[in-house]
């Protein structure tokens, strides 16, 4: 996200891209979607995103790698999210339980690029996750691509690039 933002056009960067008023709903959007996965709150998460031609990725090793030729921690389009979402919501799954206790917290929010009711839009979050007397910290990045709908942002597409993607990690019983 750092190579977006420092590659982002003068407009992006200066006076913005947004008027204020859409910046603050961006930002309420961002954190109400983090306060949604933070409470496992999955239908509601769900409920978020648009249409059937989604992406949720997570890439390993390397944030730019082509994901139909590398790896991923997770590349899920809309069928795949939802088997995701059945798997995490399975009181049965023991490899999910117990849940972990979650927060993170969005900074970094930048608007990167605007074309017609779709925004590419660059932020950063820390995640802290305690689960079974283990604590982790989590950082990274995420790319988006938001539709402006008349019910509010809708997601269309997310990246997130973990810090510590190229490291081993325990097993995600979490969104991130």
């Amino acid at each position: 996200m750092a190579k977006q933002i420092v590659n982002a056009t003068p407009e992006a960067l200066g006076a913005g891209i947004l008027d204020i008023e859409t910046q603050l709903r961006l930002e309420r959007f961002l954190a109400y979607e983090a306060a949604l996965m933070d409470e496992h709150e999955y239908d509601r998460w769900m409920a978020l995103w648009s249409g059937d031609d989604i992406t949720y990725w997570v890439p390993c090793n390397d944030d730019d790698q082509d994901p139909s030729t590398g790896i991923a921690i997770i590349y899920d389009d809309r069928s795949n999210l939802n088997e995701r979402m059945m798997r995490l919501k399975d009181k049965t799954a023991h490899a999910y339980r117990p849940r972990a206790r979650l927060v993170r917290t969005i900074s970094g929010v930048v608007p990167l690029k605007a074309e017609g009711d779709e925004l590419e839009v660059a932020s950063s979050f820390v995640l802290g996750e305690i689960r079974v007397g283990v604590q982790n910290i989590w950082f990274g990045k995420c790319m988006y691509r938001l539709q402006d709908t008349p019910e509010g942002f809708r997601i269309r597409s997310k990246k997130v690039m973990l810090l510590n993607n190229d490291e081993a990690m325990p097993n995600l019983t979490f969104l991130v």
